[in-house]
């Protein structure tokens, strides 16, 4: 089964997610400049939310180099001498995930994604040894380590998003979440620019001027985002662990529905409810994203600005695309909170009244599947 999540969503001028030179991100596409939002600060705004952790109510994972150094401050907590500590947790380290740093100090060469269990399992291993006067057999856990662990994680946004580790790829974990860089459904040509000054609070009555000067960018644009969850996938990832499974499922709509990447929300104040939510179970992995519905440009008209053309546009493209492609029936719910008119009879049947019954469709269609 496969569950694709689909949105519109508008933000006010704003700076969600930004490039190398600090102005918001873009892509070209049918033929124009859109906005755009990367798939990677969309997934890391989901999985440390709050919004997703409570609802899964198990420990995330952790993505970091320092994994060495905190392996040893929990060691050291628990009575080991540091420098015992440090040669353990660097050879464990190195042998189960990634070469050192050699620029930096107890320092892994890439980002660790590792789970609360992996990095107890660490811990508690020396600690056993060290309590019963002996050293661990650091080969020999690595295998058991590996043979245990291999394909399957207890945190959930790891079974989500997987993990690649280039150099150690027997722990490596297919992601079960495909996520799409968010693009506007419309043109948009450049950043616009806030100037700003600042006053120094101390500067003489007498003194003009300011004490800082700058440049924000920001854009505003309405978006088409989309995820898939390959649910098979998951529940593989999560050691046959349904329920987790679920609730991972229910976390992960919860928070597509309701959390943004948090880029310059103190200057902008970025959180913006979507304008319509699609969500869709197929038995098979007959489904797509519905991107090309935006290949042309969506063009404000009458002052209805972006939102209710680019949701109607959808629900156009929805039929046109379901009609040819479709192989099994699929379980559908919409969100459509200002009743923009959909021209699609099965989007409107599929409507739900709260964003509590547009997820529990979902769930309830795994439930049967």
């Amino acid at each position: 089964m496969i569950i694709e999540l689909h949105a519109i969503q508008t933000f006010a001028p704003s700076n969600l997610n930004r490039d190398d030179t600090g102005n918001p991100k873009e892509a070209l596409f049918g033929g124009v400049r859109r906005a755009r939002i990367s798939s990677q600060s969309a997934k890391r705004a989901i999985r440390v939310s709050e919004v997703f952790r409570n609802v899964v109510d198990v420990p995330i994972g952790t993505r970091t180099k320092s994994l060495i150094g905190q392996t040893v401050d929990s060691l050291v907590q628990q009575g080991v001498p540091e420098a015992t500590a440090t040669e353990y947790a660097t050879e464990v380290a190195t042998k189960l995930y990634a070469k050192l740093d050699k620029k930096a100090d107890n320092k892994t060469s890439v980002l660790v994604y590792i789970s609360e269990e992996e990095k107890n399992w660490i811990v508690n291993t020396f600690l056993d040894a060290h309590r019963n006067g002996t050293n661990p057999n650091i080969d020999q856990f690595v295998k058991k380590f590996e043979k245990e662990l291999q394909n399957r994680t207890s945190a959930p946004d790891i079974a989500l998003f997987g993990r690649m580790l280039a150099e150690k790829p027997a722990l490596n974990i297919d992601a079960a979440c495909q996520m799409a860089h968010a693009i506007s459904t419309h043109e948009v040509n450049t950043a616009e620019f806030d100037y700003f000054t600042a006053v120094d609070d101390l500067t003489p009555d007498d003194t003009s001027g300011a004490g800082m000067l700058g440049l924000v960018p920001f854009n505003s644009a309405t978006y088409y985002r989309c995820a898939r969850i390959d649910w098979d996938q998951l529940v593989k990832n999560l050691d046959g662990d349904v329920n987790l499974a679920r609730q991972t499922v229910d976390a992960f709509m919860q928070a597509f529905a309701l959390v943004v990447p948090s880029g310059m929300k103190n200057s902008f104040v970025n959180q913006h409810a979507p304008d319509f939510l699609l969500a869709v179970a197929r038995p098979n992995n007959d489904g797509q994203a519905l991107t090309n519905a935006f290949e042309q440009p969506i063009r404000a008209r009458n002052g209805k600005g972006y939102a209710e053309p680019s949701i109607q546009e959808l629900a156009k493209y929805w039929d046109k695309i379901e009609s040819v492609f479709r192989l099994s029936e699929p379980t559908v719910a919409v969100l459509n909170p200002h009743q923009f008119e959909l021209p699609s009879d099965e989007l409107r049947q599929a409507t739900q009244s709260n964003l509590r019954d547009w997820i529990n469709v979902i769930l309830n269609a795994i439930g049967s599947a």
